[in-house]
């Protein structure tokens, strides 16, 4: 009778990066038990997607450091909380902390006792009365309330004070226009969850004036990750205004009326969609599809 050979079971390369984090990740939480549990999260939110799971195999150590980085936020990634998440972005694995994540980690660090965050639309009534005061927001959620036109952010500090920030779709735009992700793809986050972007931007700007704790670094910290995790921002630079869609409409036109292939003029302004071109450079654009047009007659 032949011996059955059993052959070790092969770890794939994000499991391995998962098992190295384990010894920094317990450094920094002081619990193993912890980590076995937000572990277990990571593969679940890895292996959602064939995507995401190829991401990580390509680039392990980004899974072991999002793991890393999930210690030193204290967050969970436990999805009923809607913290913080997994997300293939940029060919890596990244933590993305969502608003209420970076509520959570304000009110745990003392510097206010709650935080709330919400949009305004077209049809809401809402008043402003000033930064030390709650504002007044009535609106029918069981109607259309129209285009989003601003965001604000109240927040509670432990003495009793009320702190008001608002930010009205202007500002929203040009921090909008910052993010590399958007410049680049007219894609990502501020794309697909607009509504959790205006709030964590409003979450952002509000912190600077929240009461200073010996804790707070770690919101700082949050914050600088959940930055990353959507693509990054040229702060210093000053926001792009892309093409609207009626100009987008006229390339497209004069690209196929010109039998230009689009994958060859977008490289051209390191972009990957007729979208995330420039408004600034919309003449040149078409000066360059009349031209590619001509030379290919």
């Amino acid at each position: 009778m032949n011996a059955v050979v059993h052959q070790p079971r092969q770890v794939v390369p994000y499991q391995d990066a998962i098992g190295k984090a384990k010894e920094k990740f317990i450094k920094i939480s002081g619990d193993d038990k912890v980590f076995d549990r937000e572990s277990m999260f990571a593969m679940q939110m890895i292996t959602k997607t064939d995507f995401a799971i190829k991401t990580a195999n390509n680039n392990p150590m980004s899974v072991r450091m999002a793991l890393v980085n999930v210690a030193s936020t204290g967050l969970t990634l436990n999805p009923a909380n809607a913290y913080a998440y997994l997300v293939p972005r940029d060919n890596a694995i990244m933590l993305d902390i969502s608003y209420k994540g970076l509520i959570k980690i304000a009110t745990d660090t003392g510097s206010v006792e709650w935080v709330r965050a919400d949009l305004v639309y077209e049809a809401d009534d809402f008043t402003y009365h000033g930064p030390a005061t709650m504002p007044q927001h009535k609106a029918n959620p069981f109607r259309s309330r129209g285009a989003p036109i601003g965001v604000y952010c109240i927040a509670k500090t432990h003495g009793g004070d009320i702190l008001t920030e608002v930010m009205d779709m202007a500002e929203l735009e040009k921090i909008r226009g910052k993010s590399m992700s958007y410049i680049k793809h007219k894609s990502g986050p501020w794309v697909e969850w607009f509504d959790q972007m205006a709030k964590k931007a409003i979450i952002k700007r509000a912190s600077k004036t929240w009461p200073y704790t010996d804790r707070m670094d770690k919101l700082t910290e949050a914050i600088e990750l959940a930055n990353k995790a959507e693509g990054d921002y040229d702060l210093e630079a000053t926001a792009v205004r892309l093409v609207d869609e009626k100009q987008a409409a006229n390339i497209r036109d004069a690209l196929e009326a010109g039998n230009v292939n689009a994958t060859a003029l977008l490289p051209l302004y390191e972009v990957e969609a007729i979208e995330a071109l420039p408004a600034g450079r919309y003449a040149e654009v078409m000066a360059t599809i009349a031209e590619a047009a001509r030379a290919a007659a």
